[in-house]
């Protein structure tokens, strides 16, 4: 520095390059030589130091202008730290009074008009040595009068403060640095004032002159803040020690209302939130600094509320408008006012409410005992749920088409095409901001919450949710049941509820209102869970429609959560193996909510679920998981159930189809109370297996318990019963088989018996002394007792007999049946002039009452009893040909007769309509007779059954046997006929068939062991009839039906297969001469005029397209129809006789017309591999392996067609249609072609193009099919 008044010298030493600790070292030189002049030679101190000034001095008047300017103000700085830690820290003050203040005097004017970085931190440093109040006073003497305070305070406010906040970004943020290190603790709130009213009052200025740098006095302020929160979080305010160093001590008014006033102050900038923020603090957990007041910060909360809950004025969902109040309960004014906003500036208030939010979490929090703090939360999520849903909206529908609809007021806002997409990438950007923060807390902060604000929050969310359920209009039920499912489920998933307060999330969120429940509604007696049941409710069509969308979001969180969990309180992942686990004698325990899943059963169907298909799995799939048998629902279920279906009429028992007892069956129960407590038992005990017998016999009781009421018999009690014993019987009959008795097994004995014995005294023999409603009643009781059920697949049914019957109840049962025969004998007018009519349910369940003594009694029947049991039957069987007859007249008629196609649509829908369901019911019901007597005529050997094998019985056994076929028939004619209509027509008549489903397939049943006589007979009969199709016609109809049923179509193929149906069943003509089978006939024929001619039904799908057929779906209706044609045809074929000339027109017929294209259709179902054939090994189990299950079941299938000649077993096995199963019948077809029709084959295989598929191919005929061939050929 002293070289500096020196040019050459100075020159010479600029150009070496010296290390920068050489430079500290000779400034300590110099320091320790003016120290030691300073005590011996105070003169030569002012000299040097004047000297060292004038130097000081001119480097800073010429600043930037000096060459390494930034590297000469660096070693002053140096110097005087040197000067700090060598002097002045042992007490000397000439540093200060010759050279700092000195310098700071003459420097001071120069330093603030350069606004220079580095002179700024030189400034800084010298404070920081001598400090502010001995540097800028010369005179000044800290003493406790402090009367330099008042000068300091003059000198900070008019020298300092205008400068140092003059907002010049370069040297901004060492000015503020400056400035803070001007603050001593003696007048610390008056320089913190005079800083704070400065900037304000700045500020207001640029808004009175309308000058934009209100955005700098923000900056100004955040960074202020920012560096005073370093200080105190840092500990660096080492000149305040009392004053200033708690950040209370930085509070002040006018900063709260600069903060709160910034909500106003809109449009908000970046500036305003990064202000907030640094008022606020709190971006993390450590961060405890706020500037702010308690009332301010309740203010700004307040402030955050208010604006995020401003964009659900925005919605168009009618959900958010509760939302909102459930937010702001008390701000109806301020919704009018947010009503009146734009768009933008509702959107613009959220975001900058969120960013403060986001980033000031902590602070806010801090103060969470008011209610404002959980429901900034619960808007978070609420904003977030309706976005969703918003998006959904648009997804699902077409956006002009939808703005349409929606009426402009509901959108408080323009709905222009750019307005609206605008308002979509509005929200999606905030809830996008929303969900990214949300995800970020970690689960200690919503642990560390007060228990009051996650009560709040977990309240506001139920409560929104409920309304979003409820109120949402514009999607459909399923799809807002599922997407407000998804919310609850991300929600707790989020924010950590304990046990507790998760139920209490629960009790609101499925509490009761007007529209929901409708049918069993909670309540408290003597402090217990209880229920009540609303019979009818007067519920009107809107209350019904909220009450579907609620219980499709019931079952959808159901099946998100678990059935434990919601319906009855148990955590998820949590086993109890106690009973004080969860208190259930507790009026708030888990069953509180049990009636939840009452009424769910009782509700029965929704949009996307049902009882069956998705509640009742979910209750199952609990039960089977539950380790704590104390908390069992299925005890309060089937007491509330019950109870309910005994204040309800009960349905008629006798039309309920127990013997084929199924959802669809079910589903027919009229009351839904009974229906849901059948479903109940049926699925626990009958499907899943999982029932206790502690409830089986708790049930039993209380339905004995409610059977009489004092002496007097209780009608509704009785008429349920059957309904629980039909489901229940078979279970325990089950544990009795077993040799397990029980208490609830002799009760059931003991009771059966004595339903048995009211029964008999029922049946006087004089009608008119009794009433049929007893007579039926109770017999629908001991019916129920004695289960039949109906197995079997495809080709067969079979009656099954459920229960071992004690000898007092086969005595018993004989006598009833005995006095039933009476009865109706003395009731029939045709054997009786009584004038006593019998009704119509009691004939029909003494046709039940037949089939359950056929099956448990036929080896003590008499031959009078035999002879009733054939006479019932022949009457109910004839009924139904009648009837189905009947319906064939109308649908032949209808068509001879039509005028145009709608004509011909309407009628065809009015007969399907007219069969009287109850002639169905009483043929059913004598066809399970006929199945049983056919059963246990194979089974036992007795004098009895000697006689129903022989004479008039067997002669009455074929007739009905020729009945059913008729009615089968009659039924295929009828879609024929209306096939020669339309498709849509056919369709009619085959859907009227899957009403009675059950009836028909056991009609299916007996057709195929029908004698050759017989089907004659019935072929005759509808040859006879002369109607527009014959029995092949009809046939065929119901083989490729549009409504298909696998029973009837094997029967029909059956048939179809059988003599003597199978002489016209291939090619067209009027009788078996005159199709195929007159050889003379044929041979006689000219060549030229030799052709086959297929009946038109196969013949469209043999000769149907396969480039078509190669497209569609392995499992598709045509592709099945096409198969089975195939193997009727190769059927034929294959009992043709080789040297006929029927089989060689066929053979010809193949060649010329059907390409072999077919079977590039049947390898789609055999999906083979290169060497999938298995080579040359002759390993079994090698070429086993190396086979996918449906390249292996085809093989297995082609092997075994070439061995039987049949296709039978797999036309049978492939309904319900499968991919395993077309992939037997396509090999199965295969294996047929190679055997029948070789240069078919051939001919497709020498054109196949690809090497590897060929190969493959190969490799399986040379495997599976040839062996079987050779072995064929050299036998």
């Amino acid at each position: 520095t002293f070289n500096y008044r020196y040019p050459k010298t100075w020159t010479q030493f600029q150009n070496v390059r010296l290390p920068i600790y050489y430079y500290q070292d000779l400034g300590k030189c110099i320091v320790e030589i003016l120290d030691e002049i300073s005590v011996a030679e105070s003169h030569l101190l002012e000299v040097a130091c004047e000297s060292l000034l004038r130097d000081y001095l001119d480097i800073v008047h010429q600043g930037e202008k000096l060459s390494k300017f930034q590297d000469h103000v660096d070693q002053l700085a140096s110097f005087f730290c040197s000067l700090d830690l060598l002097v002045v820290q042992n007490g000397r003050t000439w540093p200060l009074e010759n050279l700092a203040r000195p310098l700071v005097i003459h420097s001071l004017p120069a330093i603030k008009s350069m606004d220079s970085p580095s002179l700024v931190k030189l400034l800084l440093n010298l404070v920081e040595i001598f400090g502010p109040v001995h540097l800028f006073l010369k005179y000044s003497e800290k003493n406790d009068d402090k009367s330099y305070v008042e000068p300091y305070l003059n000198v900070f406010n008019s020298d300092f403060v205008p400068w140092c906040l003059d907002g010049k970004h370069i040297t901004c943020s060492s000015k503020i640095d400056l400035l803070l290190s001007l603050i001593q603790e003696e007048c610390f709130f008056d320089q913190w004032c005079l800083i704070i009213k400065y900037i304000i009052a700045k500020q207001k200025r640029s808004v009175d002159d309308k000058i934009s740098h209100t955005n700098d006095q923000f900056e100004l302020l955040t960074l202020i803040l920012q560096k005073v929160r370093e200080r105190i979080a840092g500990g660096k305010l080492r000149n305040l020690q009392r004053s200033g160093s708690l950040p209370e001590h930085w509070r002040h008014d006018l900063l709260d209302s600069v903060a709160v006033s910034v909500f106003c102050d809109l449009p908000a900038t970046d500036s305003h939130v990064h202000f907030l923020c640094a008022a606020l603090g709190g971006s993390s957990q450590d961060d405890q600094v706020c500037f702010l007041s308690a009332e301010a910060v309740c203010k700004i909360r307040e402030s955050i509320l208010k604006s995020l809950a401003s964009v659900l004025t925005t919605s168009t969902f009618e959900w958010t408008r509760s939302a909102h109040f459930l937010l702001l309960p008390a701000e109806h004014e301020h919704l009018k006012l947010l009503g009146e906003q734009s768009l933008l500036a509702n959107f613009e208030m959220a975001q900058f409410a969120f960013q403060v939010f986001e980033r000031s979490l902590f602070a806010l929090r801090i103060h969470e005992e008011d209610s404002v703090f959980s429901h900034i939360l619960a808007a978070l999520f609420i904003i977030e749920w309706e976005c969703s849903m918003a998006l959904t909206l648009e997804e699902e529908n077409d956006l002009e088409g939808h703005k349409e609809e929606i009426d402009a007021e509901t959108l408080l806002c323009n709905s222009s095409d750019d307005r609206l997409g605008a308002t979509v990438h509005l929200k999606a950007n905030l809830a996008e901001h929303i969900h990214a923060f949300r995800q970020s807390l970690i689960p200690s902060f919503w642990n560390d919450l007060r228990s009051d604000t996650l009560n709040r929050l977990a309240n506001i969310l139920a409560q929104s949710v409920r309304y979003s359920v409820f109120d949402t209009r514009d999607l459909g039920i399923d799809r807002t049941a599922a997407l407000c499912s998804e919310w609850v489920v991300d929600m707790l998933r989020l924010v950590c509820l304990d046990h507790i307060k998760l139920q209490s999330f629960y009790d609101i969120l499925l509490s009761e209102r007007e529209d929901w429940p409708l049918w069993v509604k909670p309540s408290l007696q003597n402090g217990h869970a209880s229920v009540k049941f609303q019979c009818e409710p007067l519920a009107t069509e809107e209350t019904e429609l909220k009450h579907q969308r609620f219980v499709a979001f019931v079952d959808k969180i159901v099946l998100n959560l678990s059935f434990g969990e919601v319906i009855l309180g148990i955590p998820r992942n949590q086993h109890c193996t106690t009973s004080s686990s969860i208190d259930v004698t507790s009026p708030v325990s888990s069953f509180s909510r049990a009636w939840v899943a009452a009424e769910m059963i009782c509700t029965w169907k929704w949009k996307g679920g049902s009882a069956f298909s998705t509640f009742l799995p979910s209750l199952v799939q609990y039960m089977k998981t539950e380790s704590c048998p104390e908390v069992s629902i299925m005890p309060f279920l089937l007491d509330t159930l019950l109870e309910g279906a005994l204040m309800h009429e009960s349905s008629n028992w006798a039309l309920f189809n127990v013997w084929h007892l199924s959802d669809s069956e079910i589903d027919k129960i009229q009351d839904r109370f009974l229906r849901a407590l059948v479903a109940l038992l049926f699925t626990t005990y009958t499907k899943e297996r999982i029932w206790r017998e502690s409830d089986a016999l708790a049930l039993f009781e209380k339905l004995l318990g409610s059977l009489f009421v004092s002496s007097t018999v209780n009608r509704k009690c009785l008429r349920t019963l059957p309904f629980v014993m039909s489901t229940i019987i078979k279970p325990l009959t089950e544990k009795m088989k077993s040799g397990e008795a029980s208490s609830c097994t002799d009760l059931m004995g003991e009771s059966i018996l004595s339903w048995l014995n009211e029964a008999i005294s029922c049946l006087s023999l004089s009608p008119r002394e009794v009433t049929q409603q007893d007579i039926e009643d109770w017999m629908q009781v001991v019916l129920s007792c004695f289960p039949l059920e109906i197995t079997g697949g495809t080709a067969k049914l079979v009656v099954k007999f459920d229960r071992e019957i004690s000898d007092a109840e086969t005595s018993l049962l004989l006598t009833l049946f005995s006095r039933y025969r009476a009865f109706y004998a003395s009731a029939d007018p045709s054997l009786s002039s009584s004038g006593t009519s019998l009704s119509k349910t009691a004939e029909l369940l003494g046709v039940k009452l037949t089939a359950v003594m056929v099956g448990y009694c036929c080896t003590k029947l008499g031959e009078d009893d035999w002879c009733f049991v054939f006479r019932i039957l022949r009457k109910w069987i004839e009924s139904s040909v009648l009837l189905v007859e009947e319906m064939t007249d109308g649908v032949n008629d209808a068509v001879i007769n039509r005028t145009s196609a709608e004509d011909i649509l309407e009628k065809l829908k009015l007969i399907a309509c007219t069969p009287e369901e109850l002639t169905f019911t009483f043929a059913e019901s004598a066809l399970v007779t006929l199945c049983c007597i056919n059963h246990v005529d194979s089974l036992h050997e007795s004098q009895t059954l000697q006689l129903i094998r022989s004479g008039e019985y067997a002669e009455s056994n074929d007739k009905m046997m020729e009945n059913v076929l008729r009615l089968f028939l009659a039924s295929g004619v009828s879609e024929a006929i209306a096939g020669s209509c339309s498709e849509e027509a056919s369709s009619i008549i085959a859907s009227s068939r899957v009403v009675y489903l059950h009836f028909w397939e056991l009609v299916a049943s007996f057709i195929i062991d029908a004698s050759p006589q017989i089907r004659g007979c019935a072929l005759e009969s509808v040859k006879l009839w002369g109607l527009s199709k014959d029995s092949v016609s009809g046939l065929y109809s119901i083989l490729f039906s549009s409504e298909p049923i696998s029973h009837l179509q094997f029967a029909a193929y059956s048939l179809l297969m059988s003599e003597p149906i199978c002489e016209v069943s291939l090619v067209n003509g009027e009788n078996p001469q005159e199709s195929d089978m007159d050889q003379q006939s044929i041979e006689s024929t000219p060549d030229s005029e030799k052709a086959l001619c297929l009946r038109d039904e196969l013949s469209a799908l043999i000769e149907m397209p396969t480039s078509g057929l190669a497209k569609t779906d392995l499992i598709a209706r045509d592709r099945v129809n096409v198969f089975v044609a195939w193997a009727l045809l190769l059927s034929h074929l294959q009992r043709l006789p080789l040297s006929s000339t029927s089989r060689a027109l066929l053979l010809s017929y193949v060649q010329d017309k059907i390409s072999p294209c077919i079977l590039d259709c049947i390898f789609q179902h055999i999906p083979l591999r290169s060497g999938s054939g298995g080579g040359a090994s002759a390993s079994g189990k090698k070429k086993d392996a190396e086979l996918v299950p449906e390249a292996k079941a085809a093989a297995e299938a082609s092997k075994n067609a070439i061995v039987t000649c049949s296709l039978l077993p797999y036309v049978e096995s492939l309904w319900p249609v499968g991919v395993l199963e077309m992939a037997s019948l396509a090999g199965s077809l295969y294996g047929m072609m190679i055997r029948l029709l070789p240069s078919y084959v051939r001919t497709w295989f020498t054109g196949l193009r690809d090497r590897s598929l060929s190969s493959s191919i190969e490799s399986l005929t040379r495997v599976w099919c040839s062996p079987p061939l050779l072995l064929d050929e050299f036998c």
